[in-house]
C-alpha cells in the first residue's frame, strides 16, 4: 500500500502555500489563547470587582470570525473537517480518491463565492464607511475582509485535492492507496 503523502512530491507554490497555511493557522491559535484569557479576566472582574469589561464580548465574537476563515484551509491540508463516514467506509480506495475529488470540486466553488463576494461586499463596506453598532465601532470592512482571504486560501486547497485524489484515482487500482 502506497500512502498519499509518499505519491506527492510538494512544488514551490504547494510549500508556500502550506508555509501561508501554517501562519495564519498560528495566528488563529494565538487569537483563541488571547479570546481565553480575555474572557477569563473578564468574568474575574465581574465577579471579584463587580466591574466587567464591556470589549471584550465584541472583540470575541470578531475573534470567532477570524479563527474560522484563519484555520479553514490548514485544517483541509491535514483533512481534518467533519466527514461522514456511514457511505465513503464501503468505498474502494480508488473510488474514495474519486469521491474525495468530486466533493472538493463543490468545496471549491464555495471558496470562490465567498472570496468574490466576500470581496465585493468587503469593499462596498470601505467605500460607504460602514462601521458595527457596538461599543467600538468598529470598522465593518475590517471585519470582514477575512473572508475573501480565508475563502481564497480554502478554494486553492480545495484545487489542489481535486488535483491529488483525481491523479490518485485515475493512476492507481483500488487498492493503491491506504485509506485515512
Amino acid at each position: 500500500m502506497i500512502d498519499i503523502k509518499m505519491i506527492e512530491k510538494k512544488g514551490k507554490l504547494d510549500r508556500l502555500l502550506e508555509i501561508v497555511n501554517s501562519v495564519m493557522a498560528g495566528i488563529g491559535a494565538f487569537m483563541v489563547i488571547f479570546m481565553m484569557l480575555a474572557i477569563s479576566y473578564s468574568v474575574l472582574m465581574r465577579y471579584l470587582w463587580n466591574r466587567p469589561v464591556a470589549w471584550i464580548v465584541e472583540v470575541s465574537s470578531y475573534l470567532m470570525l477570524y479563527i474560522t476563515f484563519l484555520g479553514a484551509a490548514w485544517l483541509l491540508r491535514r483533512d481534518g473537517h467533519v466527514a461522514i463516514d456511514l457511505f465513503t467506509n464501503h468505498l474502494s480506495s480508488k473510488q474514495m480518491a474519486l469521491f474525495k475529488s468530486a466533493t472538493s470540486v463543490a468545496g471549491a466553488l464555495v471558496g470562490f463565492i465567498l472570496t468574490w463576494k466576500g470581496t465585493l461586499v468587503t469593499l462596498d463596506n470601505f467605500t460607504r464607511g460602514v462601521v458595527t453598532m457596538g461599543i467600538l465601532n468598529t470598522p465593518q470592512f475590517l471585519l470582514i475582509a477575512i473572508i475573501p482571504i480565508g475563502g481564497f486560501l480554502l478554494m486553492i486547497e480545495f484545487i489542489l485535492r481535486i488535483i491529488r485524489f483525481s491523479r490518485i484515482g485515475f493512476r492507481w487500482g483500488n487498492d493503491s492507496i491506504e485509506r485515512r
